[in-house]
């Protein structure tokens, strides 16, 4: 029997090594995609994003807060004109990816203790953009109504600490618990990491089956494994979740460190999650796939289902505001429990009894598919004499 293993094993290094498809899925992309995407989020924020203001007022005012815009380090102000056509011609242009628009009069009825509405026109093409600069005017905005409270309350009798009190009667402290600098790279790169481990491997290994069909070498394979299904099934899936390992730990020790992604929990833990969602990911791609007989189609099929089911997982959209049906669907997945355990773990910091429930939902789902795909080799086997 350990002799079948063996030769399994071997036959499956072979059929790997010679396959420039399966090679290149297995072992080249997985390292180049995680540099690749990972690069494109090295900066992992934006800092001085361009922006037009149209100063009506021009007074002392409207100076300062131009100014005060400008010293802040999501703005950089490129124009400052008195005519807003000019400005949204260049926001048209995208050469400003906002416009502040100051009213005339807003510095003498500021002074006159009148309120003053300070337009923002933001371009959401790019939603990111528009929330930073949205924020880093009402930064800017909450600093002048602070000031300008602390000012009129001194001028009626109330001394400094009064005065600050009640401008700000309730002070708010908001700590962030995950992604603390508030980056698009710190919460997008952990999930491409997860995304391009479940993918390349979903991908590599349907390849695989569905050449064992499409060459009717499935005879081949069930002498080579002593005509014993698990074996068959150990022999063929062993290289593939010794090399995924290996890109787990690489991905979660050196990718994190080149990245500067937070790793709060446990890597032992994170690394038998992550096993869990190797094993069936493998079990989900060798079932899926030998229902075909072509490379090409297996391929594509995994291709278009692999990324609904990253989309739907919870990650990118919460799963509470997914259609009820959607919701059980991705809970059949366990990339959806995977992630979720996954985030905590790796950003807050969870310890094994805060993803409990997910471990039990992930060893659930890969025992239902270990079985399935025991019964699909079996079925293959007879079909196969």
């Amino acid at each position: 029997m350990f002799k079948d293993f063996i030769s399994t094993i071997k036959r499956e290094i072979n059929i790997i090594s010679k396959d420039r498809n399966i090679f290149t899925v297995i072992i080249l992309v997985p390292v180049i995609y995680a540099l690749m995407y990972g690069s494109l989020y090295w900066n992992k924020g934006e800092d001085k994003l361009a922006v037009a203001v149209v100063d009506m007022d021009r007074t002392e005012f409207s100076s300062g807060f131009i100014k005060a815009l400008n010293n802040h380090q999501l703005i950089n102000v490129i124009t400052i004109t008195g005519d807003l056509s000019e400005a949204k011609l260049k926001m048209d242009r995208m050469d400003v990816m906002g416009i502040i628009y100051i009213p005339v009069d807003a510095g003498k009825l500021l002074e006159s203790k009148k309120s003053i509405t300070i337009t923002s026109y933001l371009n959401t093409t790019r939603l990111l953009v528009s929330n930073d600069i949205n924020k880093a005017v009402n930064d800017v905005a909450a600093y002048y109504v602070n000031d300008k409270r602390n000012i009129y309350l001194k001028s009626t009798g109330y001394n400094s600490k009064e005065a600050a009190t009640l401008v700000e009667p309730v002070k708010a402290d908001v700590r962030a618990m995950f992604n603390k600098m508030e980056t698009y790279g710190d919460y997008l790169i952990p999930g491409i990491l997860a995304l391009i481990l479940h993918q390349t491997l979903l991908l590599g290994l349907s390849e695989n089956i569905a050449r064992e069909r499409q060459n009717n070498l499935i005879s081949e394979y069930k002498s080579i494994s002593g005509n014993n299904s698990v074996i068959a099934l150990l022999g063929k899936t062993a290289f593939y979740f010794l090399t995924y390992f290996a890109y787990s730990i690489l991905f979660f020790t050196l990718a994190f460190s080149i990245f500067k992604i937070n790793l709060a929990g446990s890597l032992v833990l994170l690394l038998v999650i992550t096993s869990l969602l190797i094993l069936s990911a493998i079990f989900l791609s060798i079932l899926i796939s030998s229902f075909f007989k072509r490379k090409f189609i297996a391929i594509i099929v995994m291709a278009f289902t692999s990324y609904p089911l990253f989309f739907i997982s919870g990650y990118v959209f919460p799963s509470y505001a997914l259609p009820v049906p959607l919701q059980y669907f991705a809970k059949a997945f366990t990339i959806s429990p995977f992630l979720k355990a996954y985030i905590r773990l790796t950003q807050l910091g969870a310890g094994f009894g805060n993803i409990q429930g997910e471990i039990i939902h992930i060893c659930i789902i890969t025992v239902v598919l270990f079985v399935l795909v025991l019964l699909r080799l079996k079925y293959l086997f007879y079909k196969s004499d």
